[in-house]
This record gives C-alpha cells, sequence and structure tokens, in this order.
C-alpha cells in the first residue's frame, strides 16, 4: 500500500486514512484520525472545511516525476528536477512557521510569549509533518537538495538540519516523540545569529578576533534568549547551546567533552556541519557531498560522535537521482540511478545523449561540481 494526497472530491467512501488530517494545514483542530474509513459524513466535513488534500492509502504507487529525454542534436534536456523527501506544500509550510518563529523571536525586540509560544506550536506541527515524511519514504535514505536556496539561507538551514538530524535519530533508534524534540532542537539552533550583523555572517575575508567572538556567542545568546522568553525547556535550551562543542573539549562554549555533551547537541553538530559546508554561501563554494562524506569522517572521534557520524551516513543520499553534476573531462551529466552500495560514485547519463557511466567502474571520472538550473554554462538549457 502507498500514502497519496489527494484531493477531497477524488476521494470515495471506503477509502482509508493514512495520516491525521487537521483543520488549517496541521495547525488547528483535529478532522478525523489516522484509520478513519471514509464516508459520505467526513467527505461533507473535508468540503466544509475546506481541506486541500486528503492523505489515504492506495495500492498503486504515488506517480513519479518525468525522467529527462535527451536529443540526438543537441545539448537541450526536457525539464527535470530532483525528486525531494518533501511535498512543496509542507517546504512552504515548514518555511513559514520558522520565519514566523524567528520573527517573534526578534533577540533584539521584546518578544510576545504567548505569539512565542504559539509560533513553537505550529512548528512542532510542522517537525511532526517532517517525521511523517521520512518515515513514509520507502527508500529509507534523506537528501537536502532540493533545499539548497541561495536565498533565505538560515531559514532554509533550519529545516534541512532539522530534516538531518530527524534522520539520524531515526537511525539511532530514537522513538517519535525523541524525535519530535530533537527535530525542534535543530530547527531552533541557529536562533542566536538574527542578533549577529550582517556583514559579518556574510564576510567574505578572515574574520577577526572580535568577530569571530561574536559568531562564538550566537549559541549561547540563543538558548538564554528562549529561556528569558519562557520559550521551550533545559533540553531545548542546552541542545542550542552545546551544538558547537566537540569531542575532545576544543568547541564552544563550555569546552565539554565526550558524554558531557548531549545527545541531541552531538546529533545537530553533525548536521549543521554537512549542510553548511555543502551549500553556497557568499564567502565560499559549497564542498562536493563526498569531500564532505571525508571531512566528517576525517574529525569522527575529534569533533564529532563516531557513532552520530556513522548513523547520519548511513541514510544519507548524497546524490539524488536527476541531480546534474560536472564530470572530471568538464562534460555535464545527469544522475540516473544510485543505490546503498554506490552513493558517492552513482550512475550518470551524459547530457544530451544515451551514454550511461558507471562512476564506481570508472576510474578515469568523477563528479567535480553539482550544478542547479540557474548556474546551467551557456549553451545548457532546459526546455
Amino acid at each position: 500500500m502507498y500514502i497519496h494526497h489527494i484531493k477531497p472530491g477524488d476521494a470515495t467512501p471506503g477509502m482509508q486514512l493514512a495520516e491525521a488530517v487537521y483543520a488549517d494545514a496541521g495547525a488547528g483542530a483535529l478532522v478525523a484520525r489516522k484509520g478513519y474509513v471514509i464516508d459520505e459524513t467526513l467527505l461533507r466535513v473535508l468540503k466544509r472545511r475546506e481541506i486541500e488534500t486528503v492523505p489515504v492509502w492506495l495500492n498503486t504507487p504515488p506517480e513519479e516525476p518525468d525522467r529527462p529525454t535527451y536529443t540526438s542534436d543537441a545539448v537541450t534536456e526536457k525539464r527535470c528536477w530532483v525528486k525531494g523527501i518533501l511535498s512543496e506544500e509542507l517546504k512552504k509550510e515548514a518555511l513559514g512557521n520558522i520565519k514566523e518563529l524567528f520573527g517573534n523571536l526578534d533577540l533584539n525586540k521584546t518578544a510576545n510569549k504567548t505569539t512565542a509560544y504559539q509560533s513553537l506550536k505550529n512548528l512542532d506541527t510542522v517537525v511532526g509533518d517532517l517525521i511523517r515524511a521520512l518515515s513514509h519514504d520507502e527508500s529509507g535514505l534523506v537528501h537536502i537538495s532540493d533545499l539548497k536556496q541561495y536565498d533565505e539561507y538560515t531559514y532554509h538551514h533550519s529545516i534541512s538540519v532539522s530534516l538531518l538530524s530527524i534522520a539520524t535519530g531515526r537511525e539511532l533508534g530514537l522513538k517519535s516523540h525523541d524525535l519530535l524534540r530533537l527535530g525542534r532542537c535543530a530547527m531552533l539552533h541557529d536562533i542566536g545569529k538574527q542578533a549577529i550583523p550582517l556583514e559579518i555572517l556574510n564576510k567574505k575575508g578572515k574574520l577577526d578576533n572580535d568577530e569571530f567572538a561574536q559568531i562564538k556567542f550566537h549559541s549561547s545568546l540563543g538558548a538564554s534568549s528562549l529561556k528569558a522568553h519562557a520559550v521551550g525547556d533545559v533540553e531545548l535550551w542546552n541542545a542550542i547551546m552545546f551544538h558547537h562543542e566537540k569531542m575532545n573539549g576544543t568547541g564552544y562554549p563550555k569546552g565539554l567533552v565526550g558524554n558531557e555533551i548531549p545527545l541531541f547537541s552531538k546529533i545537530i553538530s553533525v548536521a549543521d556541519v554537512y549542510d553548511a559546508i555543502t551549500s553556497y554561501r557568499p564567502y565560499r563554494s559549497p564542498m562536493l557531498p563526498d569531500d564532505a562524506f571525508r571531512q566528517i569522517c576525517k574529525d569522527a572521534g575529534i569533533a564529532f560522535d563516531n557513532d552520530v557520524v556513522t548513523a547520519f551516513f548511513e541514510k544519507l543520499e548524497f546524490y539524488p537521482v536527476n541531480t546534474i553534476v560536472k564530470l572530471s573531462d568538464e562534460r555535464l551529466a545527469l544522475v540516473a540511478e544510485t543505490d546503498l552500495d554506490s552513493r558517492l560514485t552513482p550512475v550518470v547519463r551524459i547530457w544530451g545523449t544515451d551514454e550511461i557511466i558507471r562512476l564506481a567502474e570508472n576510474n578515469q571520472l568523477h563528479i567535480i561540481e553539482v550544478l542547479n538550473h540557474s548556474n546551467l554554462p551557456p549553451g545548457y538549457e532546459f526546455t
């Protein structure tokens, strides 16, 4: 059985709900519980509540996005996208909620505690949706390729780190209620950066001692500000406070060692670094996923917890199908296939041709860059 999100008008009596249905995109009252068998009464309620989609169980798998096609005379490809873990609707909802919460917890202003508390509740609803989205993905792998945005980096970064942290927590065996708390902590891990001037956050040159001190203060500031506004609890505050601690005691702000560091902070630390170094920033280009993998593994046991690093990469999909890549011979290609044994060396198809290359079996070629639709070189375009 597969989960389909269909319009209420396409639902028929006898279908079973795969998830609970709530009013107002999950932030409102419960409309129907998971497992409820749809009847005429529920259909009328769905219409009256103006519910946009209904999650139901069906025997057929959801339709996949169009696979890329090629032309024989050019480098023009049919438009294709990496299939995201999150639906566009959920990404929009997550982005809106994190923006709202950050706005209501503006560290430069006096926050309204009631408003901030309600925003946190809304955020928990989104985190619950992220958990369900991961649990319903049959591949068992997670990627953040479709969350990589050059604009609004902080908000997209928060969602990516939350998603990666939840996936890692699942691999470590955390239960649903623990995953919800972990996802919330991860979503808010950088809230303290609101108080740091953008010219420091986006500085292209080397930070001076004072600027670096301000950067280092963001974790303490975020935790203390949430505590001052009575948002969250000790677990949340500590997870945020200590997500830059290192296993060998060289991190900040307290120089904690090994198991003195909370588990949530250890998980967020790996997810935070991976997303940061594989994302575009004004002061540097993104690192390739496999290079990031090697760097983090190199620091396992030194900066990062070994078990957390193992769990993190066990469920990470480095190059999802349809990812645009540049090869070492300067040709562009699309990732055509990947599996657990070749996640770092996928099967690719050369752009505009039907030539297939299995990078795992080719010692001459490797990926040197990941591109998106907006930074394709001249002559390469989508129709």
